[in-house]
């Protein structure tokens, strides 16, 4: 059921929306405790192949630093790695995804409810962008959704552009 749940999503183009307003500013540690550990799933982008995935979340002793490693099951797609590090008030993510450099973003993480969501302004497709990294959690894991929202457009909506269902799992 999740799997559809994800594909539906995907495959309309679903938009989302986050008000920071409504969420509690929170560290890294409760985020980085709450995705320790190995979990399978489906990733997929608006309209794209549904793809089997799977993600081992490694969390430091202080909770100050997790790590993310991706890895879907298709023949081009290269693992990703996703470093989430606490530094001030400010998440910094340095990510890699085995095609160019290292890329860096920072974020302000937020807690609404069992939600997480890391929010930061940067580029997308060379373009400036409000950046959404959302963690739900649903009844046996999470959902992931990684949006943009443009900001050289007349747009106030954030645009899904992948998903990632998180059911924990054994190594």
């Amino acid at each position: 059921m999740p799997n559809l749940l994800v594909a539906i999503l995907l495959n309309i183009g679903m938009l989302v929306s986050f008000s920071a307003t409504a969420s509690q500013r929170v560290e890294l540690a409760s985020l980085c405790q709450a995705l320790e550990g190995y979990w399978v799933g489906d990733s997929a982008q608006p309209q794209g192949e549904v793809v089997a995935s799977s993600v081992k979340g490694l969390c430091s002793a202080d909770g100050q630093q997790l790590m993310l490693y991706v890895s879907a099951k298709h023949p081009s797609a290269a693992t990703e790695a996703w470093w989430f590090r606490q530094q001030g008030d400010e998440v910094l993510l340095t990510f890699y995804a085995g095609e160019d450099e290292d890329k860096q973003q920072r974020f302000t993480l937020y807690q609404q409810a069992t939600s997480y969501t890391l929010l930061g302004e940067g580029q997308r497709l060379s373009r400036p962008a409000l950046i959404q990294l959302r963690f739900d959690r649903q009844a046996q894991g999470w959902l992931w959704r990684q949006s943009v929202m443009y900001l050289d457009d007349d747009s106030d909506q954030y645009q899904l552009f992948r998903g990632i269902s998180l059911q924990q799992a054994k190594p």
